[in-house]
Parts: C-alpha cells; structure tokens; sequence
C-alpha cells in the first residue's frame, strides 16, 4: 500500500509541477508529430511496464 501512495504522490506532483507549461508540451508533441492520444498510449504502456517492473521487485 505504501508504494503505491508513494506512487500517487509522485503522479500528483509532477502533474502539479508540468500544469503551468501544457502549452509548450502541446507544442514539443506537435514537433514530434505525436497526437495527444499517442501521448497518452505512450504514458499508458509505460506505466503499465514501470507497475511490472516494481511488482517483480516486490514479489
């Protein structure tokens, strides 16, 4: 439970931190040639290798 409080908490922080700059992230995305929706497929399989990553740490 502990990790992934601390996993929360670092989510929220950093989105609490990059808020204030969307508008040069859009824009970096845009030179990139990358949709929001792949952005957030991108983000998505990452966590989901990064939760593997700490779960076989775990166990």
């Amino acid at each position: 439970m502990k990790i992934i409080s601390i996993y929360l908490l670092i989510a929220g922080g950093l989105y609490l931190f990059t808020k204030p700059y969307k508008n040069e992230i859009g824009n970096m995305l845009k030179k990139m040639n990358l949709s929001i929706f792949d952005a957030l497929w991108l983000s998505y399989v990452e966590g989901m290798a990064i939760g593997g990553i700490i779960m076989l740490i775990i166990s």
